[in-house]
């Protein structure tokens, strides 16, 4: 995915009323706002919220170097 996608995914969840808002039906969400004022395209929400979940399944096997490898190839991973 895009990288200023991702980032730019992230900036706007900062904005979002909820800390915890998972960007579907909650209200004053800035993600959400966006997709709708044509800032952010559906798709690019999509790519989004999969390539979380893979990054969140990856995380979640036993080889941790061979998941973050495999991240760092697909460019999901992303050092804190």
């Amino acid at each position: 995915m895009n990288d200023r996608i991702f980032v730019e995914i992230e900036n706007l969840s900062r904005m979002c009323k909820f800390t915890n808002c998972s960007h579907t039906k909650e209200p004053h969400c800035a993600v959400k706002n966006a997709i709708s004022e044509g800032v952010l395209t559906y798709d690019e929400y999509n790519a989004f919220n999969r390539d979380k979940r893979e990054e969140e399944h990856i995380l979640k096997q036993k080889n941790k170097t061979k998941a973050v490898d495999y991240m760092k190839q697909r460019k999901l991973f992303r050092e804190p």
